[in-house]
């Protein structure tokens, strides 16, 4: 076969790619991106010389045969795009349209311009405020929970789409700037304006365990921007309530920021490895603790599951491997591959799976997670993993107390 039809056969397969997403693009909805994100900044490759002629003309036949209304350019231009992600065949490069790449942004940020309320939906698929956080602008507008959404700023709400993300986006803006809803409260349809405010997500709890006040509870939901800043503060107010020892619960963390997942590491281990980075034609890169964290030397446990993933499961098994903490639950979900998120023109963007991580003693997370120390099951109507934790934490403090 000579180059030119080597070229010939590379384009063409590159446009079945695309033409696939053009037919199916609108059914491929974003891949399970349970967190471990990373950003960067890359240089842009030239634009291809590519021809897609036939993209345009199988376009041009759909517009004059096709039966139905075809869906506006955007929109196919779109599914094209995910089609040509989708033909690399790995759940974690996918292509995202502009509004859940926003809504995906500003979480990981941490923060946000909105009205300080969580939204889901209804057995009959309406979009409804879950939650209203207190002393927010959706709290003092007197917005509460159940109440249906119907409109934002005179827009119907879509409750055809499969997620939020776009609600979300509408909602959500610069901070300071009117957003109005119309909402239905019972048998009553009504309107209220809101000013937008920072938003604060936070992603660490914690509080004394009352059965036992020497040990420190802290869970943390994701690793975003803020996850290093809130375990600091954690640390300090559970420190001086008296809190000796703590039980960390990464269970249904999904991951997310992995300079985060890094600072929450240094927190309780002094440098050395927390993991290793291998990418396509470099070398292994090493990723170590920072030094002075504030709490070093206490007993340390830490819960997961099933749903414990990427960078929380890099988190744990650094714990692991480096002898800090013991893993109380059960196999972790085995994702330790990394995206880049790289930003299009019209505000889309591709996350794109650039490397691996692997754990201080280079053990693999990609399909295969983690096995506890401790294999604990769910057991209804009580938490059985946090028990065992709390067991063994207290046994760890007696030996160090020299009781017996």
């Amino acid at each position: 076969m000579n180059q030119a039809s080597k070229e010939v056969n590379s384009e063409r397969h590159i446009l079945h790619a695309v033409l696939q997403g053009l037919v199916t693009g609108l059914l491929l909805g974003a891949a399970f991106a349970a967190g471990f994100l990373f950003r960067d900044v890359v240089n842009r490759p030239t634009p291809s010389q590519t021809s897609f002629d036939l993209l345009r003309e199988i376009d041009g036949l759909l517009a004059s045969h096709y039966l139905y209304e075809m869906p506006d350019e955007t929109t196919r231009i779109h599914g094209a795009a995910a089609g040509l992600v989708a033909s690399l065949g790995n759940p974690y490069t996918y292509f995202q349209e502009p509004q859940a790449s926003e809504v995906d942004t500003t979480n990981l940020a941490g923060r946000f311009g909105g009205i300080g309320a969580e939204i889901g939906r209804d057995e009959q698929g309406r979009f409804v405020i879950q939650r209203v956080y207190r002393d927010n602008p959706a709290y003092n507008a007197g917005i509460v929970e159940g109440d249906i959404i119907l409109a934002v700023d005179g827009v119907p709400v879509d409750t055809s789409a499969t997620d939020s993300n776009q609600l979300l986006a509408a909602i959500r803006g610069e901070v300071g700037t009117p957003v109005t809803l119309r909402l239905q409260r019972g048998d009553e349809v009504f309107e209220v304006t809101v000013v937008r405010a920072e938003i604060l997500i936070p992603s660490v709890f914690w509080n004394l365990v009352e059965a036992d006040p020497r040990i420190g509870y802290i869970k943390i939901t994701s690793f975003t921007e803020r996850t290093p800043e809130e375990l600091r503060q954690a640390l300090s107010e559970l420190s001086t309530q008296g809190a000796q020892a703590y039980v960390l619960d990464l269970r249904d963390n999904g991951g997310g920021l992995v300079d985060s997942a890094v600072a929450v590491v240094s927190e309780f281990i002094s440098g050395g490895v927390v993991l290793y980075e291998q990418r396509r034609g470099t070398g292994e890169r090493v990723l170590n603790a920072s030094q002075g964290g504030n709490a070093l030397d206490a007993p340390l446990a830490v819960l997961i599951n099933g749903q414990t993933a990427s960078a929380s499961e890099i988190v744990a098994g650094a714990f692991q491997d480096r002898g800090r903490a013991i893993l109380i639950g059960q196999q972790s979900f085995g994702k330790g591959s990394v995206q880049v998120i790289l930003t299009l023109s019209d505000g889309s963007s591709i996350h794109v799976t650039t490397a691996e991580w692997y754990t201080p003693n280079h053990h693999r997370l990609e399909g295969q997670g983690l096995t506890p120390d401790r294999t604990v099951e769910p057991v209804e109507g009580r938490d059985a993993q946090l028990e065992a934790a709390l067991e063994y934490l207290s046994e760890r403090l007696a030996l160090v107390e020299g009781e017996y």
